[in-house]
């Protein structure tokens, strides 16, 4: 199979999908180009409002970065998705428009990359719960590096198990199910985890949801004698099929990961927050308690694709900051907070209370409001024990979680 080279972009929300653009890559040049009867439409939307405006319609937007552009790269699979990619397909995507046909939708949000300029491939095929079982089986074959091959499944069959993981960012163990008629991620345990976090993760949710931040609704379950956590969509079980969703990383227009790049930071997010969000105000604040709450948990892995934005209302588009995924404490315990993947404040990505408050400003926040945000969230984490015990842990786990936990650095 020759590389493919052009492909045309989908908005998938309604009832009919809708082309939007042409995307096109000449190496080392991707080349993103609006359709004219996309732009016409009264409900047209920029795929991305900062970097792929309206402005430009009439001539296509060009990047040399080898993701291709951000947004379009959200819509494809990460690490974990890959893997299984890799897997099911024997051939490796060798361009980001192959990785984008390779997911056939079923990746956040509500953008669909399709070889027709007339239809998209209708992948509807969610597996059910009853067969987590065999789709643990053969995660634990990835694991391994062994061959899925090897289930002896019919083809047909492990095809569906691996497009319905292949489809998934991040780089742990996770796929699509249906569920109560709903669409959700389940999430799996890793061999070598420090601790199960299932189960931890699901805790932190809750916790975050008491503190009144938006969190994914979640459920705790058990499939094959392995705990199961399962997260609902949040860009799907709505009015639109699908609604949109950016990744900060996107927004912000990363071309390399760089530790110093001063777009790495929770401010430069909340920059975005004034940018693109109908209510700003609040959106800033919510980000800023999730900050404070990544800080106090060492969710060390707060980098900007766990950062997002959804167009809740697609009718008038609107955004805001996406529900809350992937908050749990990462990395190796330790006796002193570690850094975060994004800049804090003036200290740069450590985790202090005086770095905490010393950019409140850029969220909106007054230093007694943001004191006050600090407070709302270590009250909960206060009560971290009955959450962890409510999740199933037991108290022996539950003492070799306390090197995470970093509450009293932040009293003042």
């Amino acid at each position: 199979m020759d590389e493919v080279k052009g492909c045309y972009v989908f908005i998938d929300t309604g009832s009919q999908p809708t082309i939007a653009a042409h995307y096109s890559y000449e190496k080392p040049i991707y080349r993103f180009l609006y359709g004219q009867s996309y732009l016409q439409r009264a409900d047209a939307f920029p795929l991305d409002p900062l970097n792929l405006s309206f402005q430009s319609y009439n001539k296509p937007y060009e990047t040399i970065s080898k993701d291709g552009f951000g947004v379009l790269a959200d819509a494809t699979p990460d690490n974990w998705g890959k893997r299984l990619t890799n897997a099911l397909h024997r051939r490796t995507p060798l361009n980001q428009l192959e990785w984008l046909l390779a997911s056939q939708g079923n990746s956040v949000g509500c953008i669909v990359g399709s070889l027709s300029k007339s239809h998209i491939k209708n992948n509807s095929n969610i597996i059910q719960y009853e067969e987590l079982e065999t789709f643990i089986q053969i995660t634990e074959l990835i694991e391994k590096k062994r061959d899925p091959f090897e289930m002896k499944l019919e083809q047909l069959e492990l095809n569906k198990l691996l497009y319905n993981g292949a489809s998934m960012g991040g780089a742990r163990p996770k796929t699509l199910v249906m569920y109560k008629n709903k669409e959700w991620i389940a999430k799996f345990n890793k061999s070598d985890d420090l601790f199960d976090t299932c189960k931890v993760e699901y805790a932190s949710l809750n916790m975050a949801r008491d503190m009144g931040l938006n969190t994914c609704n979640a459920e705790l379950t058990e499939c094959a004698g392995r705990p199961i956590l399962l997260v609902e969509r949040f860009d799907r079980n709505c009015p639109e099929r699908k609604k949109h969703y950016i990744s900060a990383n996107s927004l912000l227009n990363i071309q390399k990961i760089r530790i110093d790049d001063p777009k790495m930071s929770y401010m430069s997010i909340a920059k975005v927050c004034s940018q693109i969000c109908f209510d700003a105000i609040s959106n800033q604040k919510e980000l800023y308690k999730r900050m404070v709450l990544n800080v106090m948990i060492s969710n060390t892995d707060d980098h900007l694709k766990n950062h997002g934005f959804l167009m809740y209302d697609m009718k008038k588009q609107h955004y805001a900051l996406s529900p809350l995924f992937d908050v749990l404490p990462h990395g190796m315990p330790s006796s002193f907070p570690n850094e975060h993947a994004l800049v804090l404040g003036n200290d740069g990505r450590f985790g202090s209370y005086d770095n905490l408050i010393s950019r409140s400003n850029a969220f909106g926040l007054n230093l007694d409001q943001a004191r006050a945000c600090i407070k709302d969230v270590r009250d909960v984490l206060e009560n971290r024990e009955k959450y962890l015990l409510d999740a199933g842990l037991k108290p022996t786990e539950i003492r070799q979680l306390e090197p995470y936990f970093f509450l009293d650095i932040l009293k003042n």
